[in-house]
């Protein structure tokens, strides 16, 4: 009873915050677009991969400070587009004095793609999947043991069946989560493509101003 009164006073908190602002978080993600423009433009190349070796310098590590930064946004991006979806809140008064008392699809389907490539854009190189399933199967056989009667713990046998179900879990969900994890981290790659993301950068915040001043959408469904 405590935790769900206190998960609901998160809620309610997040929405406060969060609830009326997808067209602020919208151009925010049109500014993380031109951080990945300019940083895999000098990284990379602008439009043809560069051959030679990128050398870090002060602006570089600062623009990537900056991605690493997006980790946050990206997560607040993928709850707030959750929440709006889930409780039908507006992207913005104007909005909802113009359009109506409603979330807009296209503003909380943009938060969502655009929070998952940003949440996993700068984590790469970490092996998600791996770090996931490992933690599911260790709770998994915890759970179990904490189940199973103590008395029986000693048996060499359950011990064994704990142990394949630790290495079953993790198989299975890091197996399952690669499969998303590397789709998640193909379309971050694309979208961070310099072309690319300076014309989702435009989107964004020409989006992001529809909704916050004009009071409605680039396309209302």
């Amino acid at each position: 009873m405590v935790f769900l009164q206190f998960a609901q006073g998160l809620l309610d908190l997040w929405v406060k915050i969060f609830g009326d602002s997808g067209a602020w978080m919208l151009i925010f993600c049109g500014l993380m677009a031109l951080v990945w423009f300019f940083y895999e433009g000098m990284r990379r190349g602008w439009i043809r991969r560069k051959k030679e070796d990128w050398e870090m310098d002060s602006v570089s590590r600062f623009l990537k400070f900056l991605i690493f930064l997006g980790i946050v946004l990206g997560l607040i991006n993928v709850i707030t587009a959750v929440i709006t979806i889930s409780l039908d809140i507006p992207p913005s008064f104007a909005y909802r004095d113009n359009v109506g008392n409603h979330y807009d699809l296209l503003t909380s389907i943009s938060l969502l793609v655009m929070g998952l490539a940003m949440f996993i854009k700068p984590l790469q190189d970490v092996p998600i999947a791996t770090i996931v399933g490992l933690i599911a199967g260790a709770a998994v056989a915890l759970l179990l043991a904490m189940v199973i009667p103590s008395g029986f713990l000693s048996d060499s046998t359950v011990k064994w069946i704990l142990v394949i179900v630790f290495v079953a879990i993790t198989s299975i969900v890091g197996a399952l989560l690669k499969v998303w994890v590397d789709g998640i981290e193909a379309v971050a790659k694309f979208l961070s493509w310099p072309p690319i993301a300076l014309v989702l950068a435009a989107y964004c915040i020409v989006q992001g101003l529809f909704v916050l001043v004009g009071g409605t959408s680039l396309f209302v469904f």
